[in-house]
């Protein structure tokens, strides 16, 4: 009998996130120690989904993100990871790729000297105390297993992902287990994880106890799973599962201040902080967030030190305290400057940009934006290249100069289609629409929301589909069909209020009062 294709379909998406749920738990738990990870996928949209995912949950935490490329003119993981120039590995993690573009050659000889560098590089990987994943096709995996045996041996894991596969997990979900005996019921996929993980708690607290440090790791992995079905709106009973989060992520962090685990405990506070600032507490995620510098500034570890400056801003931009929010980035700049951290003061130039355009100043939020344009062109981030252009179009939208707006934003999309950037591609086929209602191309306008509302259904971006559903309620509304317009509407409104995206939120009621 042959299988239906949508059971195939949803057997490979079960199975993707599994896979993307034991991946980002070994990430986490490797953090800080060398670990090669092998993530093996085909489709080249789907890669770049997944790995945007997991660099967003670990940057969320303050871990630094590294991109990196095997070079076929000397394809070693070795000389990518030299040519990266990492500075801090014990709170980073490495995602490499470039083996696709091996694969894809058909030069057997760069092969060979690709898979010897394997076999011959895990003393000089030593230097790198960190979790790298390497990004394979399914065709070198076997080679890598045949002809690169000792690095296969050591290999921390390997990751197969196939196509069909959505993050984050649908929004219809089969329920499955109680949690306890007060228990909320979830969905599969990543709530596998959070099932394995309380049976692991059981075991270690049968095993070791409550109080023992062998437990600790597990409370912060429990909590931090927890945590993060809250702020991505897959939780079924979010007071329950918030509960869970802030109970396992505090045991965590009395255990880490107990056995002087001062580097966890930064992760820990700063996952329960995440999760408060994505709900709009943002006194609890402050106090937790200093206290987390706090401990940085103990440990000297600088790059953290200016990342939680960063996020301290980005609380004070969401309560609009811009001149708060603008000190606290400016402190960020100025460690990013000091450590040449070229990714994070162009990052920093980004979020000043956009204080200025939250201010009404075009003209010094573009300045801003362009020089971070600049850096993002020098380094060859592609991804923070279409990014700049997409808010550059959005000045020229809000100036009112609709062709140049439309012309960077199609200059955005086509990178985004080149690297395979999903939401990139819905959000810009979503502002190109919205230049298409401010002429009054009805049709147009209605085309591309369309077409962007529905990618943002496809990869379950629910803040993605809020927007969208706001965008189709200002076009219904202007077409004269108030109906529909409310409809719209009200559906943009609920998923923020279930987010906690309190910001976005005011901006929609905002803006269809107007």
């Amino acid at each position: 009998m042959v299988a239906d294709m949508s059971d195939i379909e949803n057997n490979n998406n079960n199975k993707n996130e599994n896979n993307y749920d034991r991946l980002i738990v070994s990430l986490e738990a490797g953090l800080g120690t060398l670990q090669i990870l092998l993530a093996v996928c085909d489709n080249t949209a789907l890669r770049q989904q997944t790995m945007r995912q997991y660099e967003e949950e670990l940057e969320a935490q303050g871990v630094r993100v590294y991109r990196l490329s095997i070079n076929p003119q000397e394809p070693s993981l070795l000389q990518a990871l030299i040519d990266g120039k990492i500075e801090n590995a014990s709170q980073a993690i490495a995602t490499v790729t470039g083996a696709e573009k091996i694969s894809n050659l058909g030069d057997r000889q760069t092969l060979t000297s690709f898979l010897g560098y394997l076999q011959w590089t895990r003393e000089a990987l030593r230097r790198y105390p960190m979790p790298i994943v390497l990004w394979l096709p399914s065709a070198l995996l076997p080679e890598v297993a045949n002809y690169a045996p000792d690095f296969w041996s050591w290999r921390g894991g390997t990751f197969t992902f196939k196509s069909a596969f959505s993050i984050p997990i649908s929004t219809d979900p089969i329920y499955i287990t109680k949690l306890s005996e007060d228990s909320s019921k979830r969905s599969t996929g990543s709530v596998l994880s959070v099932l394995q993980l309380e049976d692991s708690l059981a075991e270690a607290i049968k095993t070791w106890g409550e109080e023992s440090a062998n437990t600790e790791p597990i409370y912060y992995q429990l909590g931090t799973a927890y945590s993060r079905r809250v702020w991505k709106g897959e939780a079924i009973d979010r007071e329950k599962e918030q509960l869970f989060a802030e109970t396992y992520l505090n045991r965590a962090i009395t255990l880490q201040k107990r056995y002087k685990r001062q580097s966890d405990l930064t992760y820990s506070l700063n996952s329960l902080g995440y999760m408060y600032k994505k709900l709009g507490y943002w006194d609890k995620a402050e106090t937790l967030y200093k206290e987390s510098l706090q401990v940085r500034e103990e440990l000297g570890d600088r790059s953290g030190i200016a990342y939680v400056w960063g996020v301290l801003g980005d609380i004070e931009r969401n309560r609009g305290s811009w001149d708060a929010a603008e000190a606290f980035y400016r402190q960020s700049l100025q460690v990013f400057e000091e450590i040449g951290d070229r990714v994070g003061m162009a990052s920093s130039w980004g979020v000043l940009g956009d204080i200025e355009r939250n201010r009404g100043n075009w003209d010094a939020a573009e300045a801003l934006f362009r020089q971070s344009l600049q850096v993002f062109e020098e380094i060859g981030d592609l991804a923070g290249m279409a990014s700049s252009w997409g808010v550059l179009g959005d000045i020229e939208r809000n100036r009112g100069n609709w062709d140049a707006a439309e012309a960077l934003f199609r200059q955005s999309l086509q990178v985004f289609e080149e690297i395979g950037d999903l939401a990139g591609m819905a959000s810009s086929w979503g502002a190109l629409g919205d230049i298409k209602r401010n002429r009054g191309n009805w049709d147009a306008a209605e085309a591309l929301l369309r077409q962007s509302l529905q990618m943002f259904e496809e990869i379950g971006d629910r803040a993605g589909i809020a927007m969208g559903s706001f965008a189709f309620a200002l076009l219904e509304k202007q077409r004269g069909n108030l109906t529909i317009a409310e409809q719209y509407y009200e559906k943009a409104k609920s998923i923020f209020q279930q987010l906690g995206a309190k910001k976005d939120l005011e901006r929609t009621e905002q803006g269809w009062l107007q």
